[in-house]
C-alpha cells in the first residue's frame, strides 16, 4: 500500500468516522480501509474511542480541542515514521 495513501487516510480517519469528508473522501478513504489492514486496524480502535467518548458525557469537544488533538496525533504518526 503507497505510505501516500495511508497518510491521507490516517490524517482524515476522524472526520471519516464523522462523515465530514465528501462523498469523494469517503469512498476513497473507505476503500482504502478496506485494502489496508494496518489503517483498518487504526479505525476500529478510533471508533472505539469516538463512542467511549461519546457515552462519558454526551458533549461535543470544542473545535480547537479536537484540532490540537488531531494535531498531536498526527505528528506522532510522523515521529514514528
Amino acid at each position: 500500500m503507497p505510505k501516500r495513501q495511508c497518510e491521507e487516510a490516517l490524517t482524515k480517519l476522524f472526520e471519516y468516522i464523522d462523515g465530514e469528508l465528501s462523498d469523494e473522501e469517503l469512498l476513497r478513504i473507505g476503500a482504502h480501509l478496506k485494502e489496508c489492514p494496518p489503517c483498518e486496524a487504526e479505525h476500529r480502535i478510533n471508533e472505539k474511542i469516538r463512542l467511549l467518548v461519546s457515552k462519558a458525557n454526551g458533549e461535543s469537544a470544542p473545535h480547537q480541542l479536537r484540532e490540537r488533538v488531531l494535531s498531536t496525533i498526527q505528528m506522532a504518526r510522523t515521529e514514528a515514521t
